[in-house]
């Protein structure tokens, strides 16, 4: 009794120790009924981007723990009172669990991946843990960002920009040129076994691989494209992203859907009123006093003249301050005073 609670105090405070006590401390146990997996809460998503609900499924599958499925419908459960009631930064995704709820989908996955502390999906050791995090944030502004600016068009969520898009690409192969240099060194992102950053990254990926990543985008990459289809080929991730085939043309964008769709602004002419109506008239001139004359109109090469004038008032400064004169001796010369009036 008192090894098996060792092990149970061992595998809380530290995984990797709790495997290799389990082996010392314990015979060999008997053949145990299997059990459901434990349910850690209701996942709430936005169909369209699912990939984002995805990162914590598949995590959910590698650690043996069951999720409930929430379709989330922006138009109409946004506005519901207890949305906000019980996630107050209103995002989506967001995992309902009795202790609260977790929104933004890496929080979601790290919660997800941290409810088992007896499997390697969040690292077998602290150095690990740390390695997971920076790949969560490679993630989330080296590739997710940039990403989506190039697929959300695509998929109809997005207005397209091409010169967004041009950009997008560009941040996308950097990103890829260094996961690629990665994986020559480990078959996965921080050693030999299937972690929470393969998980973030490759369900990140798979609308890219789908839609937009074609042969020849794909070709530079031949560690990342082997990486990715062989954990899509896994149990794990086949149960939650089902069977991925990469494309072979790049899609193309479409109109944005209407759930998508930001918004309508007014128009200026619309949102302010028209300020000649709302301007007082002018006054009429004194009697006895002549009107002041109207600035005459610059002429096509105003600007050509003025830099020229312009150039002439500095260089003639800088002859009278080498001559010895002072500040206000300068500004009191005739020719400067002159040019000054030609300006």
């Amino acid at each position: 009794r008192a090894q098996t609670l060792r092990r149970f105090c061992l595998a809380r405070a530290s995984p990797w120790r709790a495997r290799r006590a389990s082996s010392s401390l314990l015979p060999s146990a008997p053949p145990q009924r299997v059990m459901a997996p434990a349910k850690v809460g209701t996942l709430h998503f936005i169909e369209q981007t699912i990939y984002k609900a995805e990162k914590a499924l598949v995590a959910a599958k590698f650690n043996g723990l069951a999720i409930d499925k929430k379709v989330f419908d922006a138009q109409k459960d946004a506005k519901k009172p207890d949305f906000l009631a019980k996630n107050p930064l209103g995002k989506v995704p967001y995992l309902e669990t009795d202790m609260g709820c977790i929104c933004t989908s890496n929080a979601i996955a790290r919660y997800v991946a941290r409810c088992r502390a007896d499997t390697s999906l969040y690292g077998k050791s602290f150095d690990d843990e740390c390695q997971i995090d920076t790949w969560l944030e490679f993630c989330t502004h080296e590739l997710e960002i940039p990403l989506m600016s190039w697929v959300y068009p695509v998929m109809g969520l997005m207005e397209d920009d091409p010169a967004a898009t041009q950009d997008a690409q560009a941040d996308v192969k950097a990103a890829l040129t260094v996961m690629e240099k990665q994986l020559k060194a480990s078959p996965y992102l921080i050693g030999d076994y299937v972690s929470l950053a393969d998980i973030a990254l490759v369900c990140t990926l798979r609308e890219a691989f789908v839609r937009v990543l074609d042969p020849a985008f794909r070709k530079p990459f031949p560690k990342v494209c082997a990486w990715f289809e062989k954990c899509c080929a896994m149990p794990q991730f086949a149960a939650v992203v089902g069977s991925v085939k990469l494309c072979q043309q790049a899609g193309k964008p479409q109109p944005v859907l209407a759930a998508f769709k930001p918004p309508e602004r007014k128009q200026k002419a619309e949102a302010q009123a028209p300020k000649a109506a709302a301007k007082p008239a002018a006054k009429a001139p004194a009697a006895g006093k002549p009107a002041a004359p109207a600035a005459a109109a610059p002429s096509g090469d105003a600007e050509k003249q003025i830099k020229e004038v312009g150039d002439q008032i500095r260089d003639l400064k800088a002859k009278l301050k080498a001559e010895g004169l002072s500040g206000k001796k300068i500004d009191a010369n005739d020719e400067v005073k002159a040019l000054v009036a030609k300006l």
